[in-house]
């Protein structure tokens, strides 16, 4: 629901909220070189070119391996004539450096090929999505990683699978119901599926009071339950807050199983 464009290249602009933010999230903070990601992104209307542009420069840690890179997404918007409803198809440009830190890997791994292969692997990728709105239901379908572009850092003798980047296809969609009082619920899905990975579903409901406060709660199916709120200062600052609380592969039971997210957007756009 926050980063639509994210997900699918086609959504870019099509909120119509010029905008830019920034986020960090850190995951179960108890265990030695848990993850961590920051992220810095805008999403732009482009209204004379009927368009819309959004990009991501993110940072991700974890343990002795990271990702940095840039997610570029345009979109192309088409109007009905009522402009009750638009659709957009949308391409996505993205370039990843994926690196590992060999001086944090411990000497229990022998002659493991990682040791003696490159340190880091710069890949290009694409992908493509469409994504269609109107004044309550939206929906969109993407898919990302389109060349699979490969991320070996070392050859591993007699290996039938190569490091790469697989697909993702995702599908998403979210119904605004108006319940008076300029109060709004928006129940909303995700379906992501990767290739030799299992599939993901996301299920919630977010209540939206003016765009100035709202929380809502996610469940992703089998792995954890995420409770966000926010609220809009200023005039044009959105502040937010997540808490995800992991049932799978963290048990409940382990200390430090959450995960904890902060993010901060600005309106360039007068209200």
């Amino acid at each position: 629901m926050q980063h639509n464009a994210m997900y699918n290249p086609a959504a870019a602009g099509m909120a119509k909220k010029n905008m830019i933010g920034v986020s960090y999230r850190d995951m179960w903070q108890t265990f030695p070189g848990n993850p961590k990601t920051t992220m810095v992104y805008g999403d732009f209307e482009l209204k004379k070119l009927t368009s819309g542009i959004a990009a991501y420069l993110y940072r991700d840690e974890t343990g002795a391996t990271s990702r940095t890179g840039v997610q570029l997404a345009y979109s192309y918007h088409i109007k009905s004539k009522s402009d009750k409803s638009r659709f957009a198809i949308g391409l996505e440009l993205r370039g990843l450096q994926y690196a590992i830190d060999k001086s944090k890997l411990t000497s229990s791994l022998g002659s493991d090929p990682v040791l003696g292969g490159a340190s880091s692997k710069f890949a290009v990728d694409a992908g493509m999505g469409i994504y269609w709105t109107n004044t309550k239901l939206s929906l969109g379908a993407a898919v990302s990683q389109l060349i699979e572009s490969k991320l070996a850092l070392a050859d591993v003798p007699g290996s039938t699978l190569g490091g790469k980047l697989y697909r993702h296809y995702n599908i998403t969609g979210n119904y605004k119901i108006n319940t008076g009082d300029d109060i709004y619920l928006i129940p909303n899905a995700m379906v992501r599926l990767i290739e030799n990975s299992p599939s993901e579903l996301d299920l919630g409901c977010k209540v939206d009071y003016q765009e100035k406060v709202w929380w809502a709660l996610n469940w992703r199916v089998k792995q954890f339950w995420s409770i966000q709120a926010g609220v809009k200062v200023f005039n044009r600052l959105r502040l937010g807050y997540a808490y995800d609380y992991y049932v799978s592969p963290i048990s409940v039971f382990n200390a430090g199983s959450g995960a904890h997210e902060v993010s901060l957007q600005f309106d360039l756009k007068k209200k």
